[in-house]
């Protein structure tokens, strides 16, 4: 069976278009090859407006990652590179800076797999996050605080070695030292990944929660398309290193072929895969 899942009906959704505000990321018509061989993203554009949570969804090696990589110039590591398009944060180009010049530009990657540092405690982890900043201690200490009110778990094992702390704390960790470094814009990297429900539910209201009151943007990689598309504004669906579909968040969980492609599931109920319709490609990329 050769047929492509990607759905028609959806990928032309032109009545949710982005929000007229000011754009903090513009991605245009990038293209990322790793060892000068593999072509991995083809063309993606996308934009994260001001303010904003933008969840960009797709199955496992769809490219998300790599279109946050490419974002926070992480690609060099892992021999790949920004061969075509460009990328701009508040209309400066950045797919030329070091990593450090982002982040000190407010743009921080919480990484896929909650990186933190075993062998230092809650708090140890916390205020590495504040190392580039050069601010005094107390106001370290006043972040640290609004840190905690935003994660309560966190204060109670903030003693505690984060590598003997849950996934959802260790989730919790990486999110809380990207916010000490007072980003503008947070790249956060399938932060369900392996997580119960209810804790992942718990990360995402708390995402929700440092949109709405710190102002921070976010984009987002996410295999859960449901969950993210509940506290997302507007989304994006990549499919093999193509963005194939654009919407607003609630058209996009609302659309039936959503439903059908990611869930199996339509207004008449759970389908075969047999049965599931098949999409044709949304041809949005230059050639």
């Amino acid at each position: 069976m050769n047929a492509t899942p990607i759905p028609t009906s959806a990928s032309t959704v032109h009545s949710a278009a982005a929000p007229a505000v000011a754009k903090a990321l513009a991605i245009n018509n990038i293209e990322v090859i790793y060892d000068h061989v593999i072509l991995v993203l083809k063309g993606v554009s996308l934009d994260v407006p001001e303010g904003k949570i933008v969840a960009l969804l797709g199955a496992n090696g769809a490219g998300k990652s790599t279109t946050l990589k490419a974002i926070s110039n992480l690609l060099h590591a892992e021999r790949g590179d920004v061969t075509k398009g460009s990328i701009e944060f508040r209309g400066e180009r950045v797919d030329r800076m070091t990593p450090n010049d982002l982040v000190k530009r407010g743009v921080i990657q919480v990484m896929e797999g909650r990186h933190c540092f075993g062998h230092l405690t809650v708090e140890e982890n916390l205020l590495t996050g504040a190392y580039t900043r050069g601010i005094s201690h107390a106001e370290v200490k006043h972040e640290l605080e609004k840190i905690y009110d935003y994660f309560p778990r966190l204060k109670v094992r903030r003693k505690s070695q984060s590598g003997y702390t849950s996934g959802g704390e260790q989730q919790m960790t990486a999110i809380g030292r990207a916010m000490m470094a007072k980003p503008s814009m947070i790249l956060l990297d399938e932060p369900s990944m392996g997580l119960a429900p209810q804790i992942v539910e718990e990360i995402f209201e708390i995402v929700k929660d440092l949109n709405s009151k710190e102002k921070v943007s976010f984009l987002l990689a996410e295999q859960n398309t449901m969950v993210a598309l509940r506290y997302a504004d507007f989304g994006y669906i990549l499919e093999n290193g193509r963005v194939v579909m654009e919407g607003a968040a609630r058209e996009l969980a609302d659309n039936e072929d959503v439903k059908e492609f990611y869930l199996g599931v339509s207004g008449a109920g759970r389908k075969n895969f047999r049965d599931m319709k098949f999409y044709r490609r949304r041809k949005r990329w230059l050639a």
